[in-house]
């Protein structure tokens, strides 16, 4: 990042996205900084001391640094992992890691053995750092195993549409990313602005002080060489059930698109044939940005349920991968994914499941994944995960491949 040729003097450096906040430092005709990350109308960036701030895009140039053009040329890869009955999906690209989500309904395990950090450590040993974590939304099956996270990994920035959930799970995910440190943490409310949260649960209760980064809006976000994240939706009101705040993202990565759906609805259980409800996150994005979700890969809504994938909203998106994180857990009485689902999501192309071994007895030795040792994280717990990680690369030619990941921990 530098100043572009209109510029005599120098760029300032603003602690916020808007010239209303304090000037930090100043960019000069020469001088350079790295590009964290991009909002509407401005460049987050880092200078050589170490400050961290804002630069207008009307007065600066992005510039590629020796070796960047090579970077770009090596894959992405997406992981949707195996946690049981939730959702947890990694990405990792020249330059970047990014979690979206980590949570299960009955697989709780801790420390190493906590599925989602078991499974980073395997793909990606060595690594220290998530730059970008998301929570979709704060239901137990998308975030429980988020704290484990923050305890093995230095996380830069954390990504909550900021509608809060009074039950100890968000609590803990929200006392663990305002102790980070250095973490700048990004909401859907406001941007630079502090606000206070009380928890009364009994395994985890107080205040917690918010302090807010530059606010969360459509980006995109740069991650890395050839890759970036739009913010279909973020909605931080109080809906009656938080699904109903399920951030969408879109990733970029080179010229193949991903689309992470979280917990987005079309409204009540009914077929894929029936139009979404108007209210609905899959009505709301179709009628503002339809063109917006055409992608390759969708990692589905909801587990599968007959509560998301519209037809006109999979017409919309019109991917070829479809990836269902499901597990044995029941939602109101129903195990998902719906039959009706995946069957319309075979229709349209390949699917992968993260329940796959869970259709088979424990009995069964020649399918049985925990009795062969392939599990990710703890082995031989008679607890669904780790089994059925699914692994989705795009490569530097553009070609998108899916299939099962058969690492071990």
């Amino acid at each position: 990042m530098a100043p572009s040729t209109r510029v005599s003097t120098a760029v300032l450096v603003r602690q916020g996205p808007s010239t209303e906040t304090a000037i930090l430092a100043r960019l000069r005709p020469g001088d350079r900084a790295a590009l964290l990350g991009e909002i509407s109308g401005w460049y987050i960036v880092e200078l050589v001391d170490g400050t961290r701030g804002y630069v207008s895009k009307a007065w600066t140039v992005v510039r590629s640094e020796a070796g960047t053009e090579a970077l770009a040329q090596n894959d992405y890869k997406v992981h949707v992992i195996d946690v049981g009955t939730g959702l947890a999906v990694f990405v990792e690209g020249p330059g970047f890691a990014l979690l979206y989500d980590a949570g299960s309904q009955d697989d709780l395990h801790e420390g190493d053995e906590n599925r989602v950090v078991a499974y980073i450590k395997a793909a990606r040993p060595g690594l220290t750092r998530i730059d970008h974590l998301i929570l979709s939304h704060p239901h137990k099956d998308h975030l429980q195993l988020m704290p484990g996270v923050f305890e093995r990994f230095q996380i830069g920035h954390v990504w909550d549409s900021g509608r809060v959930n009074k039950t100890d799970g968000y609590c803990h995910f929200l006392k663990a990313a305002m102790a980070e440190p250095g973490v700048e943490y990004h909401d859907a409310i406001a941007a630079n602005m502090t606000r206070n949260v009380t928890f009364s649960g009994s395994g985890c209760n107080g205040t917690v002080t918010v302090r807010e980064s530059a606010m969360m809006d459509a980006g995109p976000v740069r991650l890395g060489a050839g890759a970036s994240m739009s913010f279909l939706y973020r909605d931080p009101r109080n809906h009656p059930d938080p699904n109903g705040n399920s951030v969408v993202v879109r990733l970029d990565l080179g010229a193949r698109r991903i689309l992470l759906a979280g917990d987005a609805e079309g409204g009540g259980r009914e077929l894929p044939s029936e139009p979404p409800q108007s209210s609905s996150i899959e009505a709301k994005l179709l009628a503002c940005c339809a063109a917006d979700l055409k992608s390759d890969v969708l990692v589905v809504g909801h587990h599968g349920s007959l509560t998301s994938s519209r037809s006109a909203f999979l017409d919309a998106v019109g991917a070829s991968v479809y990836a269902i994180s499901s597990g044995p857990y029941p939602y109101r009485r129903v195990r998902l994914p719906d039959a009706e689902i995946v069957a319309e999501l075979e229709r349209r192309g390949q699917v992968l499941r993260t329940d796959r071994d869970d259709l088979y007895r424990i009995e069964d030795e020649a399918r049985s994944c925990e009795l062969n040792a392939r599990k990710i994280g703890s082995d031989a717990d008679e607890a669904p995960g780790g089994c059925n990680n699914i692994l989705i690369t795009v490569e530097r030619n553009g070609s998108v491949g899916a299939a099962y990941n058969d690492a071990v921990d």
